[in-house]
């Protein structure tokens, strides 16, 4: 049986690279999208081919070769530049064009805000196609490398180590030089080295000590040098320094509408901003908004209830100080009418005071935070042990937004589905990414730019998902409905602001 054999490489054909681009390959999705954005009012920066020197590669290409890029897991600007000389794919493309490295390099650093402008459109589209439904946004954060080296990262705890061992070091190198000065046969060079051992120690003391006081002059628990806006996290037990990506994903089709990077080392903070960045993107409020036990913050759930989005988040466990879960906080029942609380041995806790706390270093005064009851005669209750060893009796500290999060607690218990839809929709990201992608590390330094190529990674896997969803020409044709309608508009308001001007002008 013969071999299955291709055609002769030195044979001439006659033939486009379009032959080659099958009309369900993606990358007519991103070709398409390039095409359809107005990059003068997305702010990407233009070069003029008449100054002097190289002429310019237009600026859609480099976008599309960023795009490109991404989606099948190359963000390098020197494997890029590779990539334009033997993908078949980006010839057709860029139409063979092969932009040099640090050109491709430069473009994103030139063009951050305007890249930002380009998901945030895209956005819009998925939203105009019905890709996403706004009914429930999901929101988790995955750490991701930084650009920053172990050795160039250091805590107070970390300097004090490492100056007591450069010491201890010291001390050795001192006894060894006391006795070769005893022995008089010992070669004065070793000793001329042994000092300069001993001085290299001092001045690393002495550079240390810089580090860890400017630390503490600026309330730092740690910093990193190379990247000062990463900083050491613990994911699944493993800590190095990253970045914290948060993500908002619609919950229809598991598509990112909204991403952040921030350097907070947990997710406590973060869900009032990826609501709010959501809202932004998509242009509403979502019906829900689904998060888990990380982000339980009782102010930012009570300011995202007042935004008008359900919120679905965990409570976490709460023990007393005997650890008998019989006796956890949320074993007594709230009388609001009376305002006391009523134990499991239906013993009441009266109001004993307020609890009052700075919300912001640079406030003058302090702000009720909570609110604090205590029972006066838990001595002689039969579960004095169990509930509190406490001869000052039980006290319980009633959170300010206490009302708002029984509703979110009351809604988490009558909707239990909603949590196990968190799981289906954003882990299934974070899996495309990581372990599709390979994005287990960002490639540029400073938050700023991190920021930048994380919206990248997140269009990158918007677009890779969508062309998984539906037919690429069918999402062309939406692709085209979408921008002429938009183009309607605009020009519809600049007739209608032509005439009202001229309106005014005559009269």
């Amino acid at each position: 049986m013969p071999y299955i054999s291709g055609f002769d490489r030195n044979q001439s054909f006659l033939f486009s690279l379009d032959n080659f681009i099958d009309d369900n390959n993606p990358v007519r999705l991103i070709d398409a999208f390039v095409e359809f954005l107005d990059l003068d009012s997305l702010g990407f920066i233009t070069y003029s081919p008449s100054n002097p020197g190289q002429q310019p590669y237009n600026r859609s290409d480099l976008l599309k070769l960023h795009i490109y890029g991404y989606m099948n897991g190359v963000r390098s600007s020197r494997k890029l530049s590779n990539e334009t000389t033997r993908n078949i794919e980006l010839m057709w493309l860029l139409n063979n064009i092969t932009p040099a490295k640090s050109c491709i390099s430069d473009f994103i650093k030139d063009n951050q805000i305007a890249i930002k402008k380009t998901f945030k459109q895209f956005i819009s589209f998925l939203k105009y196609a019905d890709f996403i439904d706004n009914k429930a946004a999901v929101i988790d954060g995955t750490k991701i490398r930084a650009q920053n080296s172990r050795n160039k990262y250091y805590s107070v705890k970390k300097i004090d180590a490492t100056i007591d061992f450069f010491n201890s070091q010291i001390d050795k190198y001192i006894s060894s030089l006391k006795s070769m000065n005893n022995d008089e046969s010992s070669d004065s060079t070793a000793t001329i080295l042994l000092k300069d051992k001993i001085n290299n120690y001092k001045q690393k003391i002495e550079n240390y000590n810089k580090i860890k006081q400017d630390m503490l002059n600026n309330d730092l628990s740690q910093i990193t040098l190379t990247d000062p806006d990463s900083r050491m996290m613990t994911s699944h037990g493993n800590s190095d320094i990253s970045y914290n990506l948060q993500t908002s994903v619609d919950s229809k089709n598991s598509l990112i509408v909204a991403c952040d990077v921030v350097s907070d080392v947990n997710d406590t903070n973060q869900l009032e901003n990826m609501v709010n960045k959501t809202i932004e993107n998509v242009g509403v409020v979502p019906e829900s908004s689904i998060a888990d036990m990380g982000y339980f913050n009782t102010k930012q759930i009570a300011n995202c209830e007042k935004l008008n989005t359900k919120v679905y988040v965990k409570r976490p466990k709460t023990k007393n100080s005997t650890d008998n879960s019989q006796f956890s906080i949320d074993k007594f029942k709230f009388n609001a009418n009376k305002n006391i609380y009523i134990c499991p041995a239906q013993k009441e806790l009266t109001f004993s005071r307020n609890l009052r706390k700075k919300k912001n270093k640079d406030d003058k005064e302090t702000s009720i935070i909570g609110y604090e009851y205590s029972c006066s005669d838990c001595y002689n209750c039969p579960y004095f042990g169990k509930c509190t060893n406490s001869f000052a009796g039980r006290k319980i500290t009633r959170n300010y937004y206490q009302d708002v999060l029984d509703t979110v607690q009351k809604r988490f218990e009558d909707n239990p589905e909603m949590y196990t839809l968190r799981k289906c929709v954003v882990e299934h990201p974070f899996g495309t990414i990581k372990r599709s992608l390979g994005y287990t590390y960002f490639l540029h330094k400073g938050k700023e730019l991190v920021n930048t190529e994380s919206i990248l990674i997140c269009l990158a896997y918007d677009l890779k998902r969508l062309s998984n969803i539906s037919k690429i020409n069918q999402i062309i044709k939406k692709l085209e409905m979408f921008f002429s309608n938009i183009s309607s508009l605009f020009y519809s308001f600049f007739f209608s602001s032509k005439n009202l001007i001229n309106f005014c002008k005559i009269y």
